[in-house]
């Protein structure tokens, strides 16, 4: 308790303080409004793919790559912007994540602030997505895990957060913001199993929309030309040759004269050590080769999955493009 203040001071100035904290989160009705007037359907040669936001006054918004990236005349239709043509600005394969600009206009547009502070466990939040077609659906959701995690999917393994939600495909690219409105991640990805939704979604973090929106070009992140599993993932006929102890991760989508290719890695080959690390986590291995740098290399022990052909490879960091 502060000295200074008497008691009813205190309680007072700590209502206060509590009933600002209130008035800033905004009903469930008005948060879908805002989310309305900020979000778009995003369209390429006409049809619709995709969910997208702006981040700012000037008509920047974001968006998912894996559908922004593709051929074809880009637009946007919003409830309130009506139907305009919108450019790429930049791109950030890492995070599945695209920056479009809007049309200039005298006027700002209506957008949606990106929150300063992550999210936890728990945390309810609220998305705006077109989910298989159907227009400005409002989806609600819990953050799932604390910190960031990496799923591969789109030839890459982006880093996301995940959410307990039903995630229908055309949400990619939608708001996941906090009862204040504000963007705490982007859609990206629903996990799946034999097509079926299996009630966990991948969002974007926001210091990574927030990153694009101040860089505004093209983000490339290094790359192998591979991604890894983890051995208890596989098959028992793999992990059964494996030495007995032997600690690691198991070589996959090796990409045909790749650089990791060129420096003799092959499909299915046990990684041991990694720049001097034993390493059997996904995601410690792509956190250590993120913060690497372009042009860097990485030093890794491969063997056969059963113990034999073992060998030093140093592969070169290429773009990931």
């Amino acid at each position: 308790m502060r000295p200074d203040l008497p008691l009813l001071a205190l309680l007072a100035t700590n209502l206060l303080v509590f009933g600002k904290d209130t008035a800033s989160r905004l009903s469930l009705g008005k948060l879908h409004d805002e989310l309305v007037q900020a979000s778009f359907e995003l369209l390429i040669d006409g049809r619709l793919e995709g969910t997208g936001f702006l981040v700012d006054k000037d008509g920047h918004a974001a968006t998912v790559w894996h559908a922004a990236g593709r051929e074809g005349k880009l637009e946007i239709r919003s409830r309130a912007l009506g139907r305009l043509d919108v450019v790429r600005v930049g791109h950030d394969r890492s995070h599945d994540l695209t920056l479009l600009k809007l049309p200039c206009r005298n006027e700002p547009y209506p957008f949606l602030p990106i929150a300063k502070q992550g999210v936890g466990p728990g945390q309810p939040i609220y998305l705006l997505g077109t989910p298989i077609f159907r227009h400005r659906v409002f989806i609600t959701g819990q953050v799932a895990r604390r910190g960031t995690t990496f799923e591969y999917f789109n030839g890459n393994f982006v880093e996301g957060i995940h959410v307990t939600a039903i995630t229908p495909g055309g949400c990619s690219g939608g708001p996941w913001v906090n009862r204040q409105g504000q963007v705490v991640g982007m859609q990206a990805a629903s996990m799946t199993l034999k097509a079926g939704h299996q009630g966990i979604a991948t969002m974007i973090p926001a210091k990574s929309i927030r990153e694009i929106l101040e860089k505004k070009a093209d983000i490339l992140a290094p790359s192998l030309d591979m991604a890894v599993e983890e051995l208890w993932g596989q098959e028992v006929k793999y992990i059964s040759k494996v030495p007995k102890g032997k600690k690691g991760l198991v070589v996959r989508q090796l990409k045909k004269e790749g650089t990791a290719a060129k420096a003799g890695v092959k499909e299915w080959d046990f990684v041991t050590n990694v720049d001097g690390r034993n390493i059997d986590e996904t995601d410690t291995f792509i956190r250590h080769l993120r913060r690497k740098k372009l042009g860097d290399h990485l030093k890794m022990e491969v063997m056969n999955r059963d113990g034999s052909d073992k060998r030093q490879v140093r592969i070169k960091l290429v773009p990931l493009r």
